[in-house]
């Protein structure tokens, strides 16, 4: 079977007619007839049956008409995208991540794709549960890195890269204790980094999957989180894969545990299943690559 006799039995099928097809085309309409019987013959089933002026799909036809179309589409796709990084055209790729997620291994990513892949432009954005999820439905990110605490459609993707351990920062001499359980914070408020519309879903988060009962607080940037925790203003949680960033002076970290247990979170991948950036995979393998080094 040839490409281009699947691109003419999917055109005289979408203009239910060899006439219009042959038009649309550019060859004579005897020419595409030839090329289906061929793709019939090289097929060994028959994918139309034709009456006098019309014609009407076989269950193989049908089948063929439907599964083609898409094969077609991502063909022209992969021309495209095989096209844009033989000219060397910028592309960019659009990373949404937790914002309490601060280990090193998503930095170590980003520089490792950004020296392999010089042709292109990285962007990234933090955001609570919600927001990402916002951002990936209205397609301002490729993908998300985020723990899922919620259950997603079908139209969605994901892939679990591994278990990230929590911990708290708190202000310098805090506690003399080298962790701090959950539920007996109570002179403290936890701080959250979100922002307007979206505090009310992230603060039921916390009740309901981490089971805590104190107070919040509001921060619009983890770099403002962490001037609150200095400040003795609040207590900040964070996942990290084996390494953290550093912290800032006056903050020291602390493990996190429940019933004495250290608190864990699967993160994922996740993305939108009708997503074509090439790169989205990409990034995911050399994230996955980074932690097994470290």
């Amino acid at each position: 079977m040839l490409l281009k006799q699947l691109e003419y039995f999917v055109c005289v099928v979408d203009n239910n007619s060899f006439t219009q097809a042959a038009t649309e085309q550019y060859v004579s309409q005897s020419a595409i007839s030839q090329q289906i019987k061929a793709l019939e013959n090289s097929l060994g089933v028959e994918l139309m049956v034709r009456e006098k002026r019309s014609f009407h799909l076989t269950p193989a036809g049908q089948y063929l008409y439907r599964s083609g179309k898409k094969l077609l589409e991502r063909f022209h796709d992969v021309k495209v995208e095989t096209t844009r990084i033989g000219t060397d055209a910028r592309v960019s790729l659009r990373i949404g991540y937790l914002n309490r997620y601060s280990g090193i291994a998503m930095q170590q990513t980003v520089i490792r794709m950004a020296k392999r892949y010089r042709n292109l432009d990285i962007r990234m954005y933090s955001g609570s549960h919600e927001e990402l999820y916002g951002m990936l439905q209205d397609r301002r990110v490729d993908v998300v890195f985020n723990d899922q605490w919620q259950v997603l459609s079908d139209d969605y993707e994901s892939q679990l890269i591994d278990k990230a351990t929590t911990i708290i920062e708190v202000p310098q001499g805090y506690t003399d204790a080298g962790s701090v359980e959950l539920k007996t914070i109570d002179d403290l408020p936890l701080i959250l980094v979100c922002r307007g519309k979206y505090t009310l879903t992230e603060e039921d988060h916390y009740r309901k999957a981490m089971g805590y009962s104190g107070a919040f607080a509001y921060a619009r940037t983890l770099e403002e989180a962490r001037y609150l925790v200095a400040g003795q203003q609040g207590l900040l949680l964070l996942d990290r894969f084996k390494y953290l960033t550093d912290a800032l002076p006056g903050i020291e970290r602390k493990a996190l545990t429940n019933y004495g247990k250290t608190m864990e979170r699967h993160y994922y991948f996740v993305s939108q299943r009708s997503q074509d950036n090439t790169y989205v995979e990409a990034f995911k393998d050399m994230f996955i690559q980074v932690l097994d080094e470290f």
